[in-house]
């Protein structure tokens, strides 16, 4: 057994702000909450079950494909504070790329998981004993759902989610990380004796993602999110290095995701791409692609340009962003800039297959037995992301790109950065540069999955980023951001301080410093 096994304790109920939620989620809510269905093994083969209802909306807690909830909890918090795009509208002058949002953008990632997946969750729990096939996806839905949580609050409450009750006692973000490990190992484990006995699919009516069902794609997808954490937690962990060999070890039974058809996304038939509508819909176009992202693929002259971004309306200048963090900024200013570019009915991406490759980089880099090189896991990196891109006819000589100079030149001529520095080769070489290249093109990779861009700048500090423009944290009573290493975490939701406020302190004691927006997560805190 795993030396860092850490004991489970799951209530079966709901929380109460939950269920509240979960009823304006489902018309079926009454029925789904009293009736005990247990699915049997008929049902289960036939994809017949009758909670399947409820897992769209719990996937979509993974990432966003609805554009409101997209706006708040992915593109204003990840994608521009990761550096893929700014958001070019003042609202009130109180936002996450300036340092001092208000309540209204701080807090919904956190409110909004907890009360929607949860009511949702804890049916599935009820329904089938904690037992089973479809409790186990469920359980990777909601490790995936609470990662992005954790990550950006730091301690939250996980082990100890009980029915009837806001009073819920926080987790220190080690145990829910080794929580969280152990639930994957454990869906995995049950998921691939569901295919070993003959069985392929799982709810595929319900499955909102390119999946489709396929159980043995999301068994990839969870080892491949396990191997995601062990790496985050690598600087900070003991165990890190058992936990991400344990999953590079396992892809001969349980896979990775490793080629583009195995890439994960959420589709929709019936909602525009979210990314769509707040780039180029008449009554949005406040999205517009970071200076970051553009600065750097710029100077690497970098194919991918044309599949990740509009061309601008600037002459010489055919891929610009916009810089981050600009006090009473103006939409109609900006209207010319690149934008990140997504058709109407693109799908949205949740795990590009990339990830895995440069994930296994970086713990090879470490000295850990990832199965290649550093160097050749590299490379496959960035020949998959090529491929994702349609660009692979490229791909031989974007690889021999030497390092190059950063610099960004604002058109409107007012936020300039004419002498940014350097950023390494391409091509690999024993230059001591090798985290720095491996997470940059890492981050190019994973174009708009701002969660795990933002979250890999605060624990290795690449890439190096042109920061917010107007840093106006000062005076806020969430503290002041340093303006070089940019916001560090989101402070609890004021819900938190009124209704769980003893075991609030319990978790900001845990956090190991104030609740303030400066303070590092666990993770990071070797920085």
């Amino acid at each position: 057994m795993k030396q860092h096994t850490i004991k489970r304790l799951f209530g079966r109920g709901v929380l109460g702000v939950a269920l509240l939620a979960a009823a304006a989620c489902t018309g079926n809510f009454e029925e789904y909450n009293t009736k005990p269905y247990r699915p049997t093994d008929e049902d289960l083969v036939g994809d017949n079950v009758g909670i399947g209802i409820l897992f769209p909306s719990m996937m979509e807690w993974m990432t966003h494909y609805q554009v409101n909830a997209s706006q708040y909890q992915d593109v204003l918090i990840g994608d521009e504070l990761g550096g893929y795009c700014s958001a070019v509208k003042p609202y009130q002058g109180q936002n996450i790329s300036t340092y001092n949002p208000s309540d209204s953008f701080n807090d919904p990632l956190f409110n909004n998981t907890f009360s929607n997946f949860y009511g949702n969750y804890f049916q599935v729990l009820s329904s089938t004993g904690g037992e089973g096939a479809v409790y186990q996806l469920a359980q990777i839905i909601r490790v995936a759902s609470m990662l992005r949580v954790t990550d950006a609050y730091g301690p939250i409450p996980y082990s100890k989610m009980q029915n009837g009750t806001f009073s819920v006692p926080y987790d220190s973000q080690r145990d829910v990380y080794l929580a969280m490990i152990d639930d994957l190992d454990a869906a995995m484990e049950e998921l691939y004796t569901f295919v070993s006995a003959g069985n392929t699919t799982l709810l595929a009516d319900f499955d909102i993602s390119n999946y489709a069902g396929d159980v043995r794609l999301w068994i990839r997808f969870a080892n491949t999110l396990k191997l995601r954490m062990a790496i985050r937690m690598s600087g900070v962990e003991s165990s890190a290095r058992t936990i991400a060999e344990e999953a590079v070890a396992a892809r001969e039974t349980y896979g990775l995701i490793e080629t583009t058809a195995q890439s994960l996304y959420f589709v929709s038939t019936s909602r525009r791409n979210p990314f769509y509508t707040q780039a180029t819909s008449s009554s949005w176009q406040d999205l517009r692609s970071n200076a970051n992202i553009t600065m750097y693929m710029n100077a690497y002259s970098d194919p991918r340009r044309s599949s990740y971004f509009s061309t601008s309306g600037y002459a010489g200048q055919p891929y610009v962003g916009a810089r981050s963090g600009i006090d009473n900024v103006s939409v109609t200013d900006y209207t010319a800039f690149s934008y990140p570019l997504y058709g109407e009915t693109d799908p949205v991406p949740v795990m590009y297959a990339a990830e895995s490759w440069f994930l296994r980089a970086e713990g090879a880099l470490l000295g850990w037995s990832m199965g290649d090189t550093a160097e050749n896991l590299y490379n496959r990196g960035i020949e998959t992301s090529f491929e994702e891109a349609g660009c692979s006819s490229s791909l031989n000589t974007y690889m021999q790109t030497g390092a190059v100079t950063l610099s960004y030149t604002d058109p409107l001529g007012r936020n300039n950065a004419s002498d940014f520095g350097t950023a390494p080769s391409v091509a690999w070489a024993d230059d001591g540069q090798a985290l720095e290249r491996i997470i940059i093109q890492k981050w190019i990779a994973n174009h708009m999955i701002g969660h795990e861009a933002w979250a890999d700048f605060r624990r290795t500090g690449f890439p190096k980023m042109l920061m917010a423009v107007d840093n106006l944290s000062a005076g806020s009573m969430w503290g002041t951001v340093d303006s070089d290493r940019g916001m560090r975490r989101l402070h609890y939701p004021q819900s938190e301080y009124d209704n769980n406020r003893e075991n609030l302190q319990g978790g900001i004691q845990l956090l190991g410093g104030t609740d303030e927006h400066s303070t590092d997560v666990w993770w990071a805190k070797k920085n």
